[in-house]
């Protein structure tokens, strides 16, 4: 199975000197399901001409690959052998796949924030939640956030309004689908944390409670970056835009800015 494969990979690297660094695994996680092919099909809602496509839009090609992911990882293994200070994050990054992005598709305030902003398939909601999921790898393995400004570039090279539009509505199913997987790994961080100080407490629960911080750091910080990009700052933004609310499930709203209809 492809994540039973990962994490054989993070424990290879590890596996030479006495002292080298130890990745348990998991036990139990479900084979990872590959993600689908997009199907270009959805509009933003409020503009109805705006088919999504990969200049309008973020797609999987805009990161990397959770294949090159792997490999990635495997580099930060082999080029730590010995330092037990990385086994938080190659535990972490071993945690972190597509499943969690279909995960985050079973919730239904997830795909309630996506139909109030699209109209069509949820295969872009997927491409979303995905991509963003695979940001937190990467900017585990890098320890900054920078890839995000980077990838979210690409939304400046857009018509003024579509530009908006796009962002702020990309923004919110990703932050809705990171949130919900963050959801997870809050609880089991509040469980832990009062036993993880103990002298009583063995390796393996204090690697799984840096494991959890580490997640749950890492998806703030991603969500905090996008954010910044839409130009929020202390929950407000600070410039006209669209805003997406949901008022039920039934009932999905987009709010256009003053004057724009």
């Amino acid at each position: 199975a492809f994540i039973a494969s990962r994490t054989r990979l993070a424990m290879s690297a590890f596996a030479a000197p006495a002292a080298a660094c130890r990745v348990v695994s998991p036990v139990g996680r479900p084979t990872r399901r590959a993600p689908s092919v997009v199907a270009r099909a959805a509009t933003l809602r409020g503009s109805p001409d705006a088919t999504l496509s990969k200049d309008n839009s973020i797609t999987s090609d805009d990161v990397s690959s959770w294949s090159e992911i792997d490999s990635q990882i495997a580099v930060l293994c082999a080029s730590n052998l010995g330092d037990s200070s990385v086994n938080g994050r190659i535990f972490a990054l071993t945690e972190l796949g597509v499943n969690k992005t279909y995960e985050a598709l079973d919730d239904i305030t997830v795909v309630d924030v996506y139909q109030a902003a699209y109209e069509g398939s949820l295969d872009e909601c997927t491409t979303i939640i995905d991509v963003h999921l695979r940001l937190v790898a990467e900017c585990i393995i890098k320890e900054n956030v920078e890839l995000v400004h980077s990838v979210y570039e690409k939304f400046r090279r857009m018509p003024p309004m579509l530009q908006k539009s796009s962002l702020v509505a990309t923004a919110a199913v990703a932050e809705a689908g990171l949130l919900y997987i963050k959801e997870e790994y809050d609880l089991i961080e509040a469980i832990m944390r009062d036993d993880v100080s103990s002298p009583d407490t063995g390796d393996d629960a204090k690697l799984e409670y840096e494991k959890v911080s580490i997640i749950i750091e890492y998806i703030d910080k991603v969500i905090a970056a996008v954010h910044e990009e839409k130009g929020e700052k202390d929950g407000e933004m600070q410039s006209k835009g669209v805003v997406i609310t949901v008022e039920t499930i039934d009932a999905p709203m987009v709010q256009p800015p003053s004057g724009a209809m």
